[in-house]
């Protein structure tokens, strides 16, 4: 059983996300104009006259121009050849620098009271992959709700004072404490709290398979070292500023990887705090880290 940090730095902090790259396309590069020894080349117009080959000193015989057709317009004898027109793509649009960007999405996170969203989690290590999927919920002050579907039944759940880790197929329950003030800030600025700009080097991400087109990705690496992770990729929407992917590098070389679905900030229909709350259903082996 990992510390309740870790487990909410592996599971609760994936709400906030991160590789489509969130580099602009390129522009096209503009076609070039054929050139001739004389110079650009002209628009295509009447077939020249053909000079055909005499033996020395006898007159050139010429083959007649062909005929121009019928309200073709010819270019006046000295005009200057006519260019062949470029179609240049229009620039992709100058990104905002990674620290507005981070400015903008924790904004978004202090006047969000309440979050609920699908989810779909790959954790990658040395001995391969797994897959999970299911639903999140978060809300303020500390709450959050991970019910795991499949491949298998397990629930992630915060009421802002314990954190617990239920798997009925085990018939088994962690339970450790945990209050709001200790959240990390990774974690604890989904709330309003804290400032990921004073505990992270942030800057984009490029040339990753995350994401959609126009998506911004950035790379948080903690100016204070830690043992849980190497740092930190958020997938960020351009339009909204919530976080749509997260990425956690650990140091051993792993990955957790959550990309979230049919996100809904603030839901009409709220989110009741009983779904924070939890009690071990009978014959429940209750464990407690440290203990």
């Amino acid at each position: 059983m990992r510390s309740a940090s870790s487990l909410l730095l592996a599971f609760s902090l994936t709400l906030a996300g991160a590789a489509a790259s969130a580099a602009e396309t390129p522009a096209a590069p503009p076609k070039a104009a054929a050139a001739s020894p004389a110079g650009p080349a002209a628009t295509p117009a009447a077939t020249p006259a053909a000079k055909a080959a005499t033996p020395a000193g006898a007159a050139a015989k010429t083959v007649p121009a062909a005929k121009t057709a019928p309200g073709a317009k010819t270019a006046a004898p000295g005009a200057p050849a006519a260019a062949t027109p470029t179609t240049d793509a229009a620039p992709p649009p100058a990104r905002p620098a990674a620290a507005v960007v981070v400015g903008q999405l924790q904004k978004e996170y202090e006047r969000t009271g309440a979050i609920k969203a699908k989810f779909a989690q790959t954790l990658a290590g040395p001995t391969g992959k797994r897959q999970a999927s299911g639903t999140v919920l978060l809300k303020k002050p500390g709450k959050m709700r991970w019910d795991y579907e499949k491949p298998e039944k397990k629930l992630f759940v915060a009421d802002g004072t314990n954190l617990w880790v239920y798997e009925p197929e085990d018939e088994q329950a962690f339970k450790q404490s945990l209050s709001s003030s200790q959240l990390p800030t990774q974690v604890s600025f989904l709330f309003g709290r804290g400032k990921l700009l004073d505990d992270f080097e942030v800057s984009y991400l490029d040339g990753q398979a995350l994401g959609e087109a126009g998506d911004l990705v950035l790379k948080l690496v903690p100016k204070v070292a830690t043992a849980q992770y190497r740092y930190l990729v958020f997938v960020v929407s351009p339009t909204t500023h919530l976080v749509k992917e997260t990425l956690l590098y650990d140091q051993q070389g792993g990955s957790n990887h959550i990309v979230f679905s049919a996100i809904e900030t603030n839901p009409k229909a709220g989110i009741d705090d009983s779904r924070f709350a939890f009690t071990p259903p009978a014959n429940t082996k209750i464990i407690t880290p440290g203990r």
